[in-house]
């Protein structure tokens, strides 16, 4: 429905179309741009009339109408016109379902192409004019186009590429995951992926003016108990900001990803209320759902700031549903109060301060606490690239020197989650003994040095080797981009006859070294090998040498790595903020490398060390120009 509150909307919608018609004169509207994105799931119009009721003079605001829900194929007639009425910063978005259009597309009526075409038709139809700034939204990118599964990725292009045929760019919606969600291993590693297919985003910067992931925020995720304001902050841009942050940090792969997402980013956030599931978990009192979203607001401020941005980026979905039973004018009044205080967070938040958005918390926002609320550090991790490297999957070789041995196998990893090469990847094999020799199949042909291509959409690739001199040789398998693995082999050794007949044998320990690449700590597992020996006597009897006790190794202690990296603007200054930690630690006196960028232009490569707290900055000696600044660091040894 438009409204939840039908007459009281169109009582309001008249004295702001009004005023639309006759707008009061602004003195002074210094204020950071903004273009605000909602999906409204129902109840759009009292949301855009609440919306101009308190308006910030720098924003432009989006607000989505829904298809009709008995033919999700349908846009919705005689909305946008009454959405465009509150005046020329008030945009209708056409909701453009891919799930109902693929049913319709599997139902024979045409391409995918021909689906995003007949939309837009549609949409025409129901009165949306891209003319006076309608727009339209493609909701929504689902887990598939993330994982690549099948033809989903070239489905959606082939949608939005029908939806933008006439030039006119779109907002696209993207699936994402929970706040709250315990481990983010396998999406991030999807992500990573998906980051890396140039093809998928050179295409879409020609379809999308806004990509907005939907981030679904958590209430308990926020509402801590003794965190300011700026520790909330902090928390929510590690989640509203995690894909693109990540795409920033990424190779040289991600240049496209990081080129679209820069210019099309939105900061998504959550104001449904009060649910406990679907939208992720908002079923607190309103009054901390205001909380909520005034730390949303700072937060997507903040993040837009720190990146450099002209216009900030942000938004949120608007879906209220009475899960708490509250009487009906009791549930309309408070989710009126929520729309108050949206719109008055937008607006506040465009001030400029020291602290970009933190007026959004004025005067005494921020400070909610939910009871058993606590900061989901997982969220960290998409600071820093997680890179890709070889693993050995077979076991240790333990066979005969004249045997060819294997197939040995070698997985890509990510994570220690087995990764699928985005393109063909090279893996090149070598042997630490000269007489060691591969082959791609057991009937060769042999060389010392084997390269093996591991083909677009695999993980694994096998060989074998021969050796004969036998012992305990390493081989190593180094991927392309410097990452690298070595596992060391059990071949035993041709029979040596000594003058009374006895035989020397040299019997390794095996064991599996993996090494990670090049920017990140190297460790490596030594082999210990132990040697037995029959020594003849006067007899012929040959008398055992005993075997030396198995060396005890000391407990490793924890390898410090970075867990965050804050990149923002203070006074025109560049200043780098790099957390590490070392196990449950924050280790002092660790070296940091610490790069920055503007671009493909490296600005600076320092080193710094850790103080108290686990903590190593960077601040530009001078002021910089406005831009994108992009920091990555790792710890070095």
């Amino acid at each position: 429905m438009p409204s939840l509150t039908p007459a009281v909307t169109a009582k309001l919608w008249s004295a702001e179309v009004a005023r639309a018609r006759h707008p009061r004169v602004l003195l002074d509207i210094t204020c950071r741009p903004a273009r605000v994105v909602f999906y409204a799931q129902t109840d759009w119009l009292r949301l855009a009339t609440k919306l101009a009721q308190t308006p910030s003079p720098c924003a432009q605001y989006f607000v989505s109408v829904p298809p009709l829900a008995a033919d999700k194929t349908q846009a919705r007639p005689s909305q946008a016109s009454l959405v465009r009425a509150l005046g020329p910063a008030f945009h209708a978005v056409d909701e453009i379902s891919y799930t109902g259009w693929s049913g319709w597309v599997g139902a024979g009526n045409g391409t995918w192409f021909e689906a995003g075409q007949s939309a837009r038709g549609r949409m025409a139809a129901a009165g949306f004019d891209v003319s006076a700034g309608d727009t339209w939204a493609m909701n929504e990118l689902s887990s598939a186009v993330r994982t690549g599964t099948g033809a989903a990725r070239r489905n959606a292009l082939d949608f939005l590429h029908g939806l933008a045929a006439d030039g006119v760019k779109g907002i696209v919606f993207a699936a994402g995951i929970g706040q709250s969600t315990a481990d983010v291993s396998q999406y991030k590693v999807s992500l990573q992926d998906w980051l890396q297919d140039s093809g998928f985003w050179t295409e879409v910067a020609g379809y999308a003016s806004d990509f907005a992931q939907e981030n679904y925020g958590d209430l308990r995720s926020y509402a801590v108990a003794g965190a300011s304001p700026q520790l909330r902050r902090d928390a929510m841009v590690q989640y509203l900001g995690h894909e693109q942050t990540l795409s920033n940090t990424g190779p040289a792969a991600t240049a496209a990803s990081r080129s679209t997402l820069g210019q099309s980013y939105v900061a998504f956030g959550n104001a449904a209320w009060a649910w406990s599931s679907a939208y992720g978990w908002t079923a607190g009192p309103v009054d901390a759902m205001q909380d909520f979203v005034s730390g949303q607001v700072f937060a997507s401020r903040s993040f837009a700031a720190a990146a450099g941005e002209t216009v900030d980026r942000f938004g949120f979905a608007w879906s209220p549903s009475n899960t708490q039973g509250l009487a009906v004018a009791d549930f309309n009044a408070q989710t009126a109060a929520l729309l108050d205080r949206i719109a008055g967070a937008i607006r506040d938040s465009g001030v400029p301060t020291p602290d970009p958005g933190s007026a959004a918390c004025d005067p005494a926002w921020c400070t909610s606490v939910v009871d058993g609320a606590a900061f989901t550090p997982q969220w960290q991790q998409f600071a820093a690239w997680s890179p890709t490297l070889p693993v050995f999957t077979s076991a240790p070789l333990s066979v005969a020197t004249a045997t060819p041995a294997g197939p040995v196998a070698v997985q890509l990893q990510t994570l220690g989650i087995a990764d699928n090469a985005p393109s063909d990847r090279t893996l090149t094999l070598s042997s630490s003994a000269p007489t060691g020799t591969f082959a791609a199949i057991s009937a060769g042909p042999w060389s010392p040095a084997l390269a093996l291509t591991i083909p677009a959409g695999s993980s694994t690739v096998s060989f074998f080797y021969s050796d004969t001199a036998g012992g305990a040789p390493t081989l190593t398998a180094l991927l392309d981009d410097g990452g690298s693995a070595s596992q060391t082999e059990e071949l035993a050794a041709p029979a040596l006859q000594g003058p009374t007949g006895t035989q020397t044998t040299t019997v390794p320990t095996a064991t599996t070294t993996t090494t990670t690449t090049p920017t990140t700590t190297t460790t490596t597992t030594t082999t210990t090998t132990t040697t037995t020996t029959t020594t003849p006597t006067t007899t012929t009897t040959p008398t055992t040498t005993p075997l030396p006790a198995p060396a005890v190794r000391a407990p490793r202690r924890p390898v410090p790595h970075v867990a965050s990296v804050r990149t923002r603007l203070a006074g025109g200054h560049v200043v780098v903020s790099v957390a590490v930690i070392a196990g449950t630690t924050r280790p002092s006196g660790v070296h940091v490398r610490i790069r920055v960028r503007r671009g493909a232009k490296t600005v600076v490569l320092v080193t710094r060390v850790t103080t108290r707290g686990g903590v190593a900055s960077w601040r530009s000696a001078k002021k910089l120009p406005r831009g994108r600044y992009v920091a990555t660091a790792a710890a070095v040894r």
